[in-house]
């Protein structure tokens, strides 16, 4: 039977689902949800500077992406969900299980990484960085250049933070229970996928609100542009999420959450290159588990008081057994456990505001590894501590000029039992400094600029420092325990922010922020591979440089529009020849139109690449390609308590066959999905 003739009968199955809810439907008013338009640059987020602040107001480049776009794509992976962003890249393969995130060129522990605020600090080139269900995803904010002065290590390149669903999310005034059902299918890799989501509230003890979420996905194998199917693809996945809130007066808020993610595949040990004759098979599980207690006092608005504090576990274990082998079973077990606390205090000083933030938090992980019945020496047994401090000026010096001042200091060792073993020192130790300085001018309502300068750092990791053994064949890993941590040195950033009301007729509005940055970078951790060792060095000198803008608009009669450009270079200045890693220039294209009076909206994204043949010698040159994708959601009016939503969409949708600059594969083909969604 064909794909289409399977995607079909699928298609039907699940509207049947829904069908005899639907012949209910109220004829009544219909309710007009602005579901279509691009996120605009009023939106609220809190990545920059930790505290509540418009995007247009932010002087650090922050994206945010909230469940409206998430669902309205059908996102599967945390790469679909954050497409959409300039200069967001992810690497490696069509395979979830081996894509990294990349922000501006820099990828692995350079993009800090997190889910609630707990750390996700796991990090291999063939086992995967970023695992986590994208039903359980409330909102995405993603922060494009150096964070260090708040977040301390991994924040070199940005930051990702991801914010899982409450209960309250579900839940409209004055009601205490809802369910939540969702079914799904898409034919690229035949994948079939179902969320259930209990969500309740109650006011005893002040004030309880509860959350239970089950999501199931399997797929068979991914078939890629032009028809070619990609061996050993297929996953198995389940994943959930409990959290409680216990809300005891209007000022405090106590949550306890658990996240738990369970993926099972036959995939190569190599997870981001084809099945071959030679590649070794695993059978592979991941498993990760995030556990949560936070505590939060005010909401930004008191004077001296508006505390926050968190405890966290962060526990991934892998498990690769080989097949047609020696049947061996490698495990590695990957642990971060952390905790922060943090407080806001309001203050002025004459015609000065001052929002103060300061904190301190620490974290530690802990790597064990296992090949067989002997120690995993490419994931080396090792231990690592952090501490850091950090204050935080926002001073609103009158109505045209704010700035940003910060500063935080970390301390932080590394160190493996193993060390004596291989020949290196056991421990690796420093610290650190990571200021930044940051600037908005408002010329008047609708324009205004921005500055920032930062430097940040990145500690080196585990395998950079531990690692040894044999990598592929003849090639040996050789351990270096005296690297120093990477230095961003100068990282500047200017910017243009442009917000206007009646730009082509009297009901519409548009929003644009450009900017251009140039960071610099010292003792920069690269790799060096010959024909007999591979270990990792520190570069002298580095620098990424470029360039993004961004455009909203946004029409009264549901018409919109985006745009995200992306201009990138990046040079090993010490070898005089390209990073490597740096993607194309490309161009992002959103085209979005509501029908209200139908409950219908549809869309249209375009992704253009340029060539890049800055590349370095032996490395291919990726050509240059576009990809089209359209969607569309129908949303019946609101019937007998129940709420339905449709969604279709095709991705790829002329089967364009093409490789990403990031991956030696080739991406997924022509894909048909539909969603069904319905709460009651």
């Amino acid at each position: 039977m064909s794909r289409v003739a399977i995607f079909a009968l699928s298609v039907t199955a699940l509207a049947g689902h829904f069908g005899a809810l639907a012949q209910e439907e109220d004829q009544g008013d219909v309710v007009v949800e602005d579901q279509i338009a691009p996120l605009p640059l009023e939106s609220v987020v809190v990545i920059g500077t930790r505290t509540k602040r418009r995007l247009l107001d932010s002087i650090e480049t922050v994206s945010r992406v909230d469940t409206r776009e998430i669902e309205r794509f059908q996102s599967t992976t945390l790469a679909e969900a954050l497409r959409n962003i300039p200069g967001m890249e992810f690497s490696s393969s069509p395979r979830a299980v081996a894509q990294e995130p990349t922000i501006r060129g820099l990828g692995g522990q350079r993009v800090l990484v997190t889910v609630d605020g707990a750390r996700q600090n796991f990090d291999s080139g063939h086992k995967g960085r970023v695992f986590v269900e994208t039903d359980l995803l409330k909102a995405v904010e993603v922060q494009r250049g150096p964070g260090s002065a708040l977040y301390g290590s991994g924040a070199l390149g940005g930051v990702i933070a991801m914010t899982t669903k409450d209960g309250t999310d579900f839940l409209e005034a004055g009601q205490s229970l809802t369910m939540r059902l969702k079914t799904g299918y898409q034919d690229v890799n035949r994948e079939q996928n179902g969320n259930v989501i209990f969500a309740g509230r109650t006011d005893m003890a002040g004030g309880l609100d509860i959350l239970v979420s089950g999501t199931r996905r399997s797929s068979e194998d991914i078939e890629l542009g032009g028809g070619e199917v990609l061996a050993d693809s297929a996953t198995d996945t389940w994943a959930g999420l409990t959290k409680v809130g216990w809300t005891p007066d209007d000022e405090s808020h106590v949550r306890l959450s658990r996240q738990y993610l369970f993926t099972a595949g036959e995939v190569p040990a190599q997870a981001d290159v084809q099945t071959s004759a030679t590649a070794v098979l695993t059978d592979r599980e991941t498993e990760l588990t995030v556990d949560r207690l936070s505590y939060q006092n005010g909401d930004g608005g008191r004077r001296w008081m508006n505390l926050s504090t968190s405890l966290y576990n962060s526990q991934q274990v892998i498990r690769e057994k080989r097949i047609g082998t020696d049947g061996r079973l490698d495990i590695i077990d990957f642990d971060t456990v952390g905790a922060e606390i943090r407080n806001t205090s309001n203050l002025e000083f004459g015609k000065m505001s001052h929002r103060l933030t300061y904190g301190v938090e620490t974290f530690s992980d802990e790597m064990r590894a296992s090949r067989g019945a002997n120690p995993n020496t490419v994931f080396p047994d090792a231990d690592s501590r952090f501490i850091g401090a950090y204050l935080q000026d926002e001073v609103d010096v009158n109505d045209k000029l704010s700035l940003v001042l910060g500063l935080r200091y970390d301390d932080f060792q590394s160190e493996s039992s193993r060390a004596e073993q291989i020949g290196v020192a056991r421990e690796n130790r420093d610290s650190a400094l990571s200021p930044r300085l940051g600037a908005l001018y408002m010329f008047n309502d609708t324009v205004g600029a921005t500055f920032s300068f930062s430097q940040a750092f990145r500690a080196p990791a585990f395998q950079e420092l531990f690692i040894s053994g044999v990598h592929f064949g003849a090639n040996n890993f050789v351990p270096n325990a005296d690297l120093t941590s990477e230095k961003l040195t100068s990282g500047v950033e200017v910017g243009l922010r442009v917000s206007a009301d009646s730009v082509l007729t009297d009901d519409d509005s548009l929003n644009l922020r450009a900017n251009y940055f140039n960071n610099q970078f010292d003792d920069f951790i690269d790799s060096i591979v010959t024909t007999t060792i591979t270990t990792f060095v520190n570069v002298s000198e580095a620098r990424t440089h470029g360039g993004e803008l961004e455009l909203d608009y946004r029409a009264f009669d549901g018409f919109s529009a985006s745009m995200g450009l992306s201009y990138l270079l990046g040079d090993n200045e010490t070898r005089d020849r390209p990073l490597t890693g740096i993607p194309g220039h490309n161009v992002r294209i959103n085209l979005a139109k509501s029908f209200y009076s139908a409950g219908l909206d549809l869309g249209w994204r375009s992704v253009f690449y340029q060539r890049q043949d800055r590349v370095i010698t032996n490395q291919p040159e990726t050509p240059g390609y576009a990809v089209h994708d359209l969607w569309a959601i129908w949303r019946p009016s609101r019937f007998d308590g129940y709420d339905l939503a449709v969604t279709f969409g095709v991705d790829n949708v002329f089967d364009k066959n093409f490789r990403s600059h990031l991956s030696s594969l080739p991406s997924a083909g022509r894909n048909m999905k539909m969603t069904i969604t319905g709460q009651f």
